[in-house]
């Protein structure tokens, strides 16, 4: 269970850094920083690898908030996603 346990935890880290390198990249290629076709690439496979996880609390917080220009959603997908992985990595190692 301890290496299940690990495994989750790193996951969730790769998932953060993910989620963190969309957030910076989203400026650079939003206000057309880079004309640099390979960080656009990197930036659309952030937005694929994250998407299914930052979708449904964008339109979580879109029901209940409205947000103005700025999309909060992958901020609060790395806080709800540092919680999960909290909560399954102590449960594991109960379990062990």
């Amino acid at each position: 269970m301890v290496l299940v346990a690990q495994a989750v935890y790193w996951m969730g880290r790769i998932f953060d850094y993910a989620l963190l390198a969309r957030a910076i990249l989203s400026w650079v290629v939003g206000m057309r920083m880079t004309n640099n076709d390979t960080v656009v690439r990197i930036y659309d496979a952030l937005i694929r690898f994250t998407e299914p996880i930052v979708s449904p609390v964008r339109n979580l917080i879109n029901r209940f908030f409205r947000t103005s220009m700025i999309d909060l959603s992958v901020f609060a997908t790395m806080i709800l996603v540092g919680l999960a992985v909290r909560v399954i990595v102590q449960v594991l190692l109960m379990l062990a």
